[in-house]
């Protein structure tokens, strides 16, 4: 019969000992068990409109911090330019505004793209465009989009002369704030993705 080693009768004399304190230990299931700093568990739930006592102010909701940007929402610059906010048609902005926007570009701009790259690129703008664009520009952007059967304006085409001449800043801006029959469509279309829907068009124009 094998010897038991002095190491490993440690070790067996801990497993019987965590055995028998276990057994030893075991709570009563009709008892409840006890809470170590309960409010990290509970935490106090307030209403928006809620008075607070953890605020200075007693309110809970708080207005953001002077400077605070939401998520995707970055003020759009052109070098030290601030862009305007949209609100103004475009056919109302001075020359220097007009100027600005045109200036706008892209965040792939003047980067060498391989062709597997920028087929990517399209591709995810295609996607968008099919899901956001296309039930009233149509699927080839011809303005020729389902909702145009049911009574809604067709657009104008995207491969006419306008938009052939449009900036790609322009187009970004129509996007973001709309423009006439067309609703502003930033909430619904990311930043990025609004630059690769144009992307996307471009591609359709170049077609014949």
């Amino acid at each position: 019969m094998r010897r038991i080693r002095p190491l490993e009768g440690f070790f067996l004399l801990v497993i019987l000992s965590g055995a028998a304190g276990h057994w030893a230990l075991t709570s009563d299931p009709r008892q409840r068990h006890v809470e170590f700093l309960p409010e990290m568990v509970y935490g106090a739930a307030y209403e928006a409109q809620d008075p607070n006592p953890v605020f200075p102010d007693g309110r809970t909701q708080q207005v953001p911090p002077p400077g605070t940007i939401a998520r995707g929402h970055a003020p759009l610059r052109v070098g030290d330019r601030l862009l305007s906010d949209g609100t103004t048609p475009w056919e109302r902005l001075d020359a220097a505004e007009r100027a600005a926007w045109d200036a706008l570009v892209d965040p792939w701009h003047g980067e060498a793209l391989d062709p597997g790259r920028e087929a990517a690129l399209v591709a995810r703008g295609s996607a968008v465009f099919q899901v956001q664009c296309a039930v009233c520009h149509g699927p080839g952007g011809l303005g020729d989009g389902p909702v145009t059967r049911r009574g809604v304006p067709p657009p104008p085409s995207l491969k006419a002369e306008a938009a052939l001449n449009m900036s790609d800043g322009q187009m970004f801006r129509v996007i973001t704030h709309g423009r006439g029959n067309m609703a502003p469509y930033a909430a619904q279309v990311g930043r990025e993705d609004r630059w690769l829907v144009i992307r996307y068009i471009r591609s359709l124009q170049r077609l014949p």
